[in-house]
């Protein structure tokens, strides 16, 4: 018997020592388990053909019966005529390596593969849980046979390998939510049955529900969590972002008070600066940005209450401008009334045009509303006062501090100022 290699990337000597090797009087046991072993590696390319009369050469080579099977899979995904023919052979060739090697999960996987696409969705299932019988432990595994439960209307079958796959690879959790979602028509209880109890699962979870529309079951879900976890994860800050660009910023506002234990009141959060600012979880609180213009944060030697205050520092640079380095989102009714009055002072403070603070719609950058600017000179705590009615078609409104030049150049501004103990009050 002759055995015909076309094995594209081999050393020439390497080629010429196998078909010498494959004379039929001369082959020995030796050459017999080199070539197998050539042939059944994925890495070596070969002709289907040469495969096939390889896998005839050596019938009781379980590896060259799993790389023929293997091959047919690949031919046939897109193999429009001929593809029953070639799923049948698949399924015989898997079949081999199978009874050749019985305890190999791969090739119990590689026979569920040919199975499935020779349309035998049990047989598929069968080897599958033979697969796991073998390697119980392996995710793959676990989400083939899951996905093949939900292809099979098995939905319920389903989750416990969903289970298995999401505890040994957490990666993957919002993908089988995506799946799952999809599989049970929206139904929260089938997510749940597969997120861990641990927070960081349930707010993947609470995040996913964000996405899909379902704002209240997200927050519910937080509710039943222990927040001293939650400042030290960060996804949390993750949901509170995707709640606000979802547009529910009422929901975000509840759970971040709730949070840190805020309650309803006050409207501005941190209205005097006592509380350290943080680098996360800062939907609700200050958020302050370093400027070109001044230098800003927060000080501890000047307060008009408290121990705190917001100081800004002027460098001395032409045409001064301060547009969001200091703000606060806040919500309102729309519709209502609100006061906003605040407390400033400063020393030596030189200006065109002083800075002001100001009221926007929540993603608007016009002003809703505009305090005074600032006096120049120098001077003891002042107040400032700003009234405005909350629009009707935004859920809150930012309030900050801007300095925004009437013409392209204007004089530096120079000196330092400090705001204190901002109160936003309902009409």
């Amino acid at each position: 018997m002759r055995i015909s290699l076309t094995l594209r990337g081999m050393a020439p000597r390497l080629a010429i020592i196998i078909a010498a090797s494959c004379a039929a009087a001369y082959i020995g046991l030796s050459a017999a388990r080199f070539i197998a072993s050539v042939i059944s590696d994925p890495a070596v390319r070969a002709e289907t053909e040469d495969i096939e009369r390889a896998a005839s050469y050596f019938p009781n080579s379980a590896r060259i019966q799993a790389r023929m099977a293997s091959r047919l899979i690949e031919s046939g995904v897109n193999q429009a005529e001929g593809h029953e023919l070639v799923a049948e052979r698949a399924v015989y060739y898997a079949s081999r390596a199978v009874s050749l090697s019985p305890k190999n999960y791969e090739f119990r996987i590689l026979s569920a593969t040919a199975r499935e696409m020779n349309g035998a969705l049990d047989g598929a299932e069968a080897e599958l849980r033979a697969a796991l019988a073998l390697a119980p432990h392996h995710a793959d595994t676990h989400w083939r046979l899951a996905n093949l439960l939900i292809r099979e209307d098995k939905l319920d079958q389903a989750i416990g390998d969903f289970r298995a796959v999401i505890q040994a690879d957490p990666g993957r959790l919002t993908t089988t939510l995506d799946l799952l979602w999809q599989a049970s028509d929206g139904k929260i209880e089938t997510l749940k049955a597969v997120v861990g109890g641990d927070t960081v699962s349930q707010l993947t979870l609470a995040r996913f529900l964000v996405r899909e529309g379902m704002y209240e079951a997200a927050v519910k879900i937080c509710a039943g969590l222990d927040r001293r976890s939650f400042l030290d994860i960060p996804e949390m800050d993750r949901l509170l972002d995707s709640l606000i660009t979802a547009g529910q910023v009422d929901l975000a506002s509840r759970l971040w008070r709730d949070l840190f234990g805020a309650g309803a009141e006050p409207l501005i959060w941190n209205e005097s600066f006592e509380t350290p600012l943080r680098s996360v979880f800062a939907q609700f609180d200050w958020n302050i940005s370093q400027s070109k213009y001044a230098g800003i944060g927060i000080t501890s030697t000047s307060a008009r209450t408290g121990r705190r205050s917001l100081k800004i520092v002027y460098l001395g640079i032409d045409t001064t401008r301060l547009d969001d380095e200091v703000r606060q989102l806040v919500v309102t009714r729309p519709g209502s009334r609100y006061a906003l009055t605040c407390y400033a002072k400063a020393e030596n403070l030189i200006t065109p045009e002083a800075p002001r603070v100001v009221v926007t719609a929540q993603g608007s950058t016009i002003p809703i509303a505009t305090s005074e600017a600032l006096e120049a000179g120098t001077y003891d705590w002042r107040p400032l006062s700003v009234e405005f009615t909350a629009p009707p078609n935004a859920p809150a409104v930012v309030v900050s501090i801007k300095q925004i030049p009437q013409f392209s150049y204007v004089a530096p501004t120079r000196g330092t100022v400090w705001f204190d103990d901002f109160v936003l009050t309902e009409r």
